[in-house]
């Protein structure tokens, strides 16, 4: 009975090592052929808008660098709460990743009922940063913070278009407003660049949209730029705007655009995702093509991603009353 005993667990520890060194391999295996398929980035905010067009830059340079398709996906909704959801049924080592920001992940879990958290993604690397501004139609006379703050002290509600009510602009615009002792309302269009598109076809009167998407407007006079949500003061060939903390408010965040991979994804295919973007990123016409958008290109780790980000927790949670 004993040796019946021992053969048995004898049996059972190599049945056991068997299943465990195929398991090993078959990881090995699936880390070597990632992606094993086309790679999907999806965009949650609109077409057109300023992460979509990047997003679809980059998808030219995607089979020299993966070895596969680079495909661009758009799922609209909720200021991109919608297609973070969405992306909880992909497994990790998916060959789908998603764009993200400091909106999704330290503003909306506050400011709305969300399903997922940032625990359920890991990044893979930043793509661009971006100023956001306040601008108006120029029927409304506003040309400076002076004649924003007179129009408050008349009492005028501040309608301001911006991406979903539970976005990074969202947030920054009604914290200003409220700060300087303002009444507002937060008009939710599908991306920034639809949010332009109301000021500047007079269906609203303000908006918060990415400096850069504006910038044409401001030339031609569609739109009057009114002031920079940033630390400093926003100065190029267009724009000659004061900063926020200028005249005393901190009511600001450096927009960024990341990738995510599912969390539990293996290290080893993050960072062959990281190394191909990084890549496409550097890549001399992805370049160009990124200047003609107008976009700040900004390659950051994975590190640095969950460390802004974390950072920026802080300060929604201060303001984040204001916009549920």
């Amino acid at each position: 009975m004993k040796s019946l005993k021992k053969l048995l667990a004898v049996s059972l520890a190599g049945v056991l090592g068997l299943s465990l060194l195929t398991g090993c391999k078959e990881d090995k295996k699936a880390q070597q052929q990632w992606p094993s398929g086309p790679v999907t980035i999806i965009t949650p905010w609109a077409v057109g808008g300023l992460a979509d067009q990047v997003n679809r830059a980059m998808s030219e340079f995607g089979k020299a660098q993966f070895g596969q398709p680079l495909l661009a996906d758009n799922i609209l909704g909720s200021g991109g709460a919608v297609a973070l959801t969405e992306y909880l049924k992909e497994k990790p080592n998916s060959t789908k990743m998603i764009f993200g920001g400091e909106g999704s992940f330290a503003i909306a879990p506050l400011t709305m009922k969300v399903a997922y958290k940032f625990e359920d993604f890991v990044p893979v690397i930043n793509v661009y940063s971006s100023t956001f501004i306040l601008l108006t139609n120029p029927r409304t006379g506003v040309k400076s913070y002076q004649d924003l703050a007179q129009a408050i002290k008349e009492g005028k509600e501040i309608k301001i278009g911006a991406n979903g009510v539970n976005s990074s602009e969202a947030l920054q615009s009604a914290a200003l407003i409220d700060e300087m002792g303002g009444k507002f309302k937060i008009i939710p269009y599908e991306g920034a660049n639809q949010a332009l598109a109301a000021v500047v076809s007079g269906e609203i009167d303000f908006a918060v949209t990415h400096a850069s998407l504006a910038k044409e407007f401001a030339k031609a006079g569609n739109i009057i730029p009114v002031i920079a949500f940033d630390n400093k003061p926003l100065k190029d060939d267009v724009y000659d705007l004061p900063s926020v903390t200028q005249f005393g408010h901190d009511t600001w965040m450096t927009n960024i655009c990341a990738v995510f991979m599912r969390a539990g994804t293996d290290p080893a295919n993050v960072e062959k995702a990281y190394n191909a973007l990084k890549n496409i990123m550097q890549e001399p016409k992805f370049q160009q093509v990124a200047k003609n958008i107008g976009v700040n290109i900004d390659i950051q780790d994975s590190q640095w991603v969950k460390s802004y980000i974390d950072s920026t927790m802080v300060k929604a949670k201060k303001y984040a009353e204001l916009v549920k």
